[in-house]
């Protein structure tokens, strides 16, 4: 075991002086130092607000006659459950929603104690990440405004999912990109009052969409099993720690794609000034 360690610990060594090695270690001190468990937070405050406004929407959907189980169905048909998970889940998100009057109070409260509050944990990180300091005169409409746009872009999403066929997933992937990567530009340029230019903020954006998308199209290899394995623990309440812990990795891979930026604008400046000692030091003292 101790040879064993010796080697991983070498060959991490060995990894972490290359260029692609420093990108990574810089990163995830980047993320330790901005991160404060924000993404912990944040997976809070989104099931806290979020959650109550999507089955508030699906609740009202039901009483004009349209389909209330659209979150069950989408969940059950792309994470292929059966049996007893999906009855629980087709009861869990079915059930409230049918109660279109106290969803939508519960969405009201959700969306005043806690969801404005999410806003403002993404811009600290931002800000920590950027090492800028922002001025929040006013900014709770800043927060709300971001709120109602990542609602009304998730209630969307499911909108899609439902609607969609085979042969329309193509556009829809190329739809996505060009949304997501959007709105990633978006929310650190706007809650930092667009102290931080575009074009510094794409390396984020980008890596946000892709990871994110990632993470999401191949969801089904392992949170299905996670519903059906959590539901026989728990019953009902499996439902919803798997997909607590499913919004915190995702809630997890938005912090860490925030902190991406300046890590990378920082790693490119450093390779850039280190490049002419490389190239006029002695044979054997290149960094690899």
């Amino acid at each position: 075991m101790r040879r064993r360690a010796s080697f991983v610990h070498e060959w991490l060594v060995r990894r972490a002086d290359t260029s692609t090695g420093r990108l990574g270690v810089e990163w995830v001190r980047a993320y330790l130092r901005a991160s404060h468990n924000s993404a912990s937070a944040a997976t809070i405050l989104l099931f806290l607000s979020v959650a109550p406004l999507a089955l508030a929407a699906t609740g009202l959907l039901h009483a004009a006659g349209g389909n209330a189980n659209v979150i069950a169905k989408e969940l059950i048909q792309r994470q292929q459950l059966t049996g007893d998970t999906a009855r629980l889940v087709r009861a869990t998100f079915g059930t409230a929603a049918h109660n279109a009057l106290a969803t939508s109070a519960w969405a009201l409260v959700g969306f005043l104690v806690w969801g404005i509050g999410i806003g403002r944990i993404y811009q600290d990180v931002y800000a920590r990440a950027w090492r800028i300091q922002v001025r929040r005169f006013a900014d709770r409409a800043r927060f709300t405004i971001w709120f109602v746009a990542v609602s009304g872009l998730l209630g969307l999403f499911f909108a899609l999912a439902e609607a969609l066929t085979r042969s329309a997933w193509e556009a829809a992937i190329l739809i996505y990109l060009v949304v997501s990567t959007a709105f990633w530009l978006w929310t650190p340029h706007y809650l930092l009052h667009g102290k931080i230019a575009l074009r510094l903020l794409f390396p984020g954006a980008l890596v946000a969409t892709l990871v994110l998308g990632g993470a999401t199209a191949t969801s089904p290899i392992f949170l299905g099993s996670w519903l059906n394995s959590y539901v026989g623990y728990f019953g009902s309440f499996g439902v919803v720690i798997a997909l607590i812990a499913w919004g915190f990795i995702l809630s997890t891979i938005s912090i860490a794609s925030a902190v991406f930026s300046p890590v990378w604008r920082e790693w490119r400046e450093s390779e850039r000034h280190a490049q002419p000692q490389v190239e006029g030091a002695p044979p054997g003292a290149e960094r690899s």
